[in-house]
């Protein structure tokens, strides 16, 4: 299975929601935080070290995502 694949799929899916106004930004975050779990959890269960190391990348990447969601974190325009 391609979980890289996978999890990109489920984070533009969150992204397009929050977009569209079907979720909000907090409802999102909390989306995106399970999405980075179980990424987390696949990459440790993974025998690749090298795919393993590509997914953390994914789960850094996503996080500081969320961090950037933070409402002290964003600018209003």
């Amino acid at each position: 299975m391609n979980y890289l694949k996978k999890y990109a799929d489920q984070v533009q899916s969150i992204s397009l929601a929050m977009k569209s106004g079907e979720i909000t930004m907090e409802q999102g975050a909390v989306k995106l935080q399970a999405v980075a779990v179980l990424a987390e959890q696949d990459a440790a269960a993974m025998d690749d070290v090298d795919y393993a190391a590509d997914l953390n990348r994914m789960v850094d990447m996503i996080y500081n995502v969320i961090e950037k969601m933070k409402p002290e974190r964003r600018v209003r325009q």
